[in-house]
C-alpha cells in the first residue's frame, strides 16, 4: 500500500486540481445535489470506468490484503465526479444545479487525474477522507447506533447508499468495536481507531484538505447568499463608509490600471469608490472566485455603464495575468479565504516594481459582552469541550499578516486600524451571516453535519432569548479591521 508521506503531494495535487471528495455541499437544495439524470449519467459513466481500469492489483496497491467489496471503486469514482460538478456549479456558475456539461467535465477531470496516477490512488485518497468522517463522528458521539451509521444522516447526509461495508472494514481493521447496548446494536470506536482517527486528520490537516474544505464552505455558503448585500448593511453599517476611506488610503490615482481580489458583488467596487476612483481613463480588472457573486457584480457594473471595469472569474492563488501587469491590487475582506502565502506572491507577481498592494480585513477579537457570550453559548462550548479557551478563529493577526507580506517580498509596510461596528440583527439574519462570511466556520467543522446543524439551532434558539433581553443598541460590538499597504519593490 501506498503510505501517507508518499500520498502527501498527491492530495495537494488533487486539490490544485479543483476536485473534491464529499466536501459538506448536502443541503444546498431541498432535494439532492444532483438530480436523476445527472445521476445516472454519472452512474454509468463511472461503472464503465471503473469495469475496465479496477484489477486485483489495484485493490491490493489500494488495501493491500484488507477484502474490499466490488462498489467501492465505483462508489468513490462516483462520489468524486459528483461532488465535484456540485463544486463546479457552485464555484463557476454561482448555481445548485449540475449541467450535463458539468457533469463530464468533472468525469474527465478525475479520469485526467486517474489517467496521470492510477484509480487504486484516487480510491486510496477518497477512503481517507470518507474514513475521516466516520471517526470524526464516532469520536464525537461517543457512539453511534449501527443503523443511523450506516444510513450516514449524521455524519455524511450527501450518501444515497448505505455504509454498510465501511463498518465492516472498520471493524475487521480493528478501529470500530459493534456492542449490543439496551438490546440495540451499538459501534464505537476502539483506542486504535482513535489513534487512527488523529493520524489520518493530521494527514489531512497537513495536505491542506481541511483547510480547503473549510474554505469551500465559505465560498459555497457565501455564493449562495442572495440577500448578502442586505446582510452586510444590517450587520456592518459601517461596510461602506471604510471602504470609501480605504479607497482614498490605498493612494490610487485615477488612470492607472488597478486590480482587485475579492470583489464579491461590487461592494467596494461600486459602492465604496474604486471604479470611480480608476475612472474611464484607467483600467479597472474585477476578479471573485464565486460565480454567484461575480454575476451580480458584473449586473451592477452594465446598469452604471462602467466600460473601464472588467470582471474575471479566479481565486487570488492562480492569477491568470502575466507578471508585472497593473500598478495597484488591491481587495477588501478576502485574503483571510485564501492559501495567504500563494495569494501573496501572485500579488506581488503582477504588479509593476514601484507599485501598490494593498488590503483591508478584518481582525481577530474575543468579544467579551454579556449579550455575545449568551447568543454564541452552544458555539463556545465546542471549545471548551476541546480544552480551548476560544474557538479557533480563521482570521489572521496584524502581527502574522505584517510577517506573512514581509516574507512575500513586499516592503514599505503601512498600516491603519479602524473598529468596524457589527450589529447583532435578528438570528435567522445572523446565522445567514456565520454560513456565509462569519465567525465560527472551524468550529463547526470540527464536528459532524448533524452537530453542527444542531449547534446552529441552537444559537439562533439562544439568539431569540437575547434579542428578547436586549436592546439593538445593546447588540453592537466594535471589532477591529486594518488597512495594510505596501510598495513592491
Amino acid at each position: 500500500m501506498t503510505t501517507l508521506a508518499e500520498l502527501q503531494p498527491i492530495m495537494h495535487d488533487f486539490l490544485q486540481r479543483g476536485l473534491v471528495i464529499s466536501p459538506w455541499l448536502a443541503g444546498i437544495n431541498e432535494n439532492r445535489r444532483v438530480d436523476e439524470q445527472m445521476f445516472f449519467l454519472i452512474d454509468e459513466a463511472v461503472q464503465d470506468y471503473a469495469d475496465s481500469n479496477w484489477s486485483e492489483a489495484m485493490q491490493t496497491k489500494a488495501f493491500g490484503d484488507l477484502p474490499v467489496m466490488p462498489r467501492v471503486p465505483r462508489t468513490a469514482l462516483y462520489e468524486i465526479c459528483a461532488s465535484t460538478a456540485v463544486w463546479l456549479a457552485h464555484g463557476e456558475m454561482g448555481q445548485a444545479e449540475v449541467t450535463e456539461e458539468l457533469a463530464q467535465r468533472a468525469m474527465a477531470m478525475v479520469q485526467q487525474f486517474c489517467g496521470d496516477y492510477d484509480l487504486a490512488t484516487l480510491v486510496h485518497l477518497y477512503g481517507l477522507a470518507t474514513q475521516y468522517e466516520n471517526h470524526q463522528a464516532l469520536a464525537h458521539y461517543g457512539h453511534m447506533s449501527e443503523r443511523i451509521f450506516v444510513l450516514g444522516h449524521w455524519h455524511r447526509p450527501w450518501v444515497d447508499y448505505s455504509l454498510s461495508d465501511e463498518s465492516t472494514i472498520g471493524v475487521l481493521l480493528g478501529n470500530y468495536l459493534v456492542q449490543v447496548v439496551d438490546g440495540q446494536r451499538m459501534i464505537m470506536l476502539t483506542a486504535k481507531g482513535m489513534d487512527t482517527f488523529r493520524e489520518t486528520e493530521q494527514f489531512l490537516k497537513e495536505t491542506g484538505y481541511l483547510a480547503h474544505r473549510v474554505r469551500q464552505l465559505h465560498l459555497s455558503n457565501f455564493n449562495l447568499l442572495s440577500n448578502f448585500e442586505q446582510l452586510a448593511k444590517a450587520v456592518l453599517p459601517d461596510w461602506i463608509s471604510q471602504r470609501k476611506e480605504f479607497c482614498e488610503w490605498t493612494g490610487i490615482e485615477p488612470g492607472m490600471t488597478v486590480l482587485e481580489l475579492g470583489c464579491g458583488n461590487g461592494l467596494f467596487t461600486f459602492d465604496g469608490g474604486l471604479a470611480d476612483r480608476v475612472g474611464p481613463s484607467g483600467r479597472l480588472v474585477a476578479t471573485d472566485p464565486a460565480g454567484g457573486m461575480l454575476a451580480k457584480a458584473i449586473a451592477r457594473g452594465r446598469e452604471r455603464e462602467a466600460h473601464w471595469v472588467e470582471f474575471v472569474q479566479t481565486g487570488a492563488e492562480q492569477l491568470p495575468f502575466p507578471d508585472d501587469a497593473f500598478d495597484a491590487v488591491v481587495g477588501v475582506a478576502f485574503l483571510h479565504f485564501t492559501d495567504l502565502p500563494q495569494a501573496l506572491a501572485e500579488m506581488r507577481r503582477v504588479v509593476k516594481p514601484g507599485g501598490i498592494a494593498a488590503s483591508f480585513y478584518p481582525l481577530p477579537s474575543s468579544p467579551d459582552a454579556p449579550f455575545f457570550k449568551e447568543w454564541f453559548a452552544p458555539l463556545l462550548a465546542l471549545a471548551t469541550q476541546d480544552r480551548r479557551e476560544k474557538p479557533d478563529d480563521y482570521l489572521i493577526s496584524d502581527i502574522e499578516m505584517a510577517q506573512t507580506w514581509e516574507r512575500a517580498g513586499f516592503g514599505q509596510l503601512q498600516s491603519h486600524t479602524v473598529n468596524s461596528r457589527v450589529t447583532y440583527w435578528d438570528p435567522a439574519m445572523i446565522n445567514q451571516w456565520m454560513l456565509g462570511v462569519g465567525w465560527g466556520q472551524e468550529e463547526l467543522a470540527r464536528i459532524p453535519w448533524k452537530a453542527r446543524e444542531d449547534v446552529l439551532a441552537q444559537v439562533a434558539a439562544c439568539g431569540v432569548a437575547v434579542c428578547d433581553r436586549y436592546t439593538l443598541e445593546e447588540r453592537v460590538i466594535n471589532s477591529p479591521m486594518q488597512m495594510l499597504k505596501a510598495t513592491v519593490v
